[in-house]
């Protein structure tokens, strides 16, 4: 059927939970694991790593994107109006477009709105072709830090 992958994490089990269940109710597959770190929190004082990490099938990925952006297309007339996004700019809301994957399914559709709202609709040929780009961007910085951490063990293995 296929293995699962991480789609989100969270340090919040309850807002995993939530998302776990809209996912469901779109028969998406999922379920929510919390991960214990590799070394001990406290070690490097970061005591707010995400550590719940919902998962879906590797197939899955595209739709499960899909249904949470639907999902978050009608929660907009519900946004407070303080929100921190309504002060960007048009670049700053075209960043959000470009790299959704730093910032999350609710700002992204609400990017999108915003800049529609401004008069830059994004047809969705663009959104398909920055979505393309920015896979490509990430599969490079992997790539390379892939080779550096490669370079890093050599040179370690060198050493006296």
């Amino acid at each position: 059927m296929g293995s699962f992958t991480t789609f989100q994490t969270f340090n919040d089990p309850g807002l995993a939970s939530a998302i776990a269940d809209k996912l469901t109710e779109q028969r998406i597959d999922c379920l929510v694991e919390k991960v214990e770190p590799l070394l001990e929190p406290s070690f490097f004082r970061n005591t707010v790593e995400p550590n719940i990490h919902l998962k879906v099938r590797a197939t899955d990925l595209d739709r499960a994107h899909e249904a949470l952006e639907e999902y978050y297309e009608h929660q907009l007339q519900d946004v407070d109006p303080g929100y921190y996004l309504f002060a960007f700019t048009d670049p700053e809301l075209l960043d959000i477009m470009a790299k959704p994957d730093e910032w999350g399914h609710f700002d992204y559709v609400l990017a999108r709105e915003l800049l529609a709202e401004r008069g830059l609709p994004i047809p969705e040929e663009t959104i398909r072709q920055m979505k393309q780009q920015r896979i490509r961007q990430l599969a490079q910085r992997a790539r390379v830090e892939s080779f550096r951490e490669l370079l890093r063990r050599v040179f370690r293995l060198g050493r006296p």
